[in-house]
């Protein structure tokens, strides 16, 4: 009996199975998350709320109205931030926006304020809206959807379909741990 030496076609052939197997877990991860978070609202956004009560001092919402319009009157605006944060250093952050679109960050006893302007950067900021279909067309999400179900499909039909040997578990299994360990660390 007498070993054929390796061709190229024969590395090709098992550096793409390997490679395939070590792939599909994060292409079965990454396309059903996909799908999650393409309805992620449907989903609660993916968190339990939970609300307890307690008493607390009752507090004037004039003096807190007062503040709030004292620093609006700063920064020439007459519509109220959708957040107000004041940060471990005292500046006080009024961010106005889809997460902080325009903030504003006033240093009470420096008496200086920065204001911070965000801008979307396209075509990049284009290309992630395609990718987590987020704020896109119905038609747009669907189509990712069904692009996603497709990779799940054929994965499985291809982990299914295969006759295994004891190099292909274990690449396939080393995909899995390095999918587990990602998302322990993540």
């Amino acid at each position: 009996m007498s070993l054929a030496p390796p061709t190229a076609k024969n590395f090709l052939y098992k550096l793409h199975r390997w490679g395939g197997m070590f792939l599909a877990v994060f292409v079965l991860f990454y396309s059903s998350t996909g799908i999650f978070l393409n309805h992620r609202q449907a989903f609660g956004y993916f968190t339990d709320t939970v609300s307890t009560f307690q008493e607390v001092t009752p507090a004037d919402p004039a003096a807190v109205s007062a503040f709030i319009d004292h620093y609006k009157q700063q920064i020439q605006r007459r519509d109220d931030p959708k957040i107000i944060r004041i940060r471990e250093d005292n500046r006080i952050e009024f961010l106005y926006g889809s997460h902080g679109k325009t903030t504003y960050i006033i240093d009470p006893v420096a008496g200086r304020m920065e204001t911070v302007s965000k801008h979307t950067s396209n075509p990049l900021y284009f290309i992630n809206s395609l990718h987590k279909a987020s704020g896109t067309s119905t038609f747009w999400v669907i189509f990712t959807d069904l692009l996603a179900a497709l990779l799940i499909a054929i994965t499985i039909a291809s982990l299914v379909s295969l006759r295994y040997k004891a190099l292909d578990l274990f690449v396939l299994v080393l995909g899995l741990l390095l999918c587990f360990m990602g998302g322990y660390f993540a």
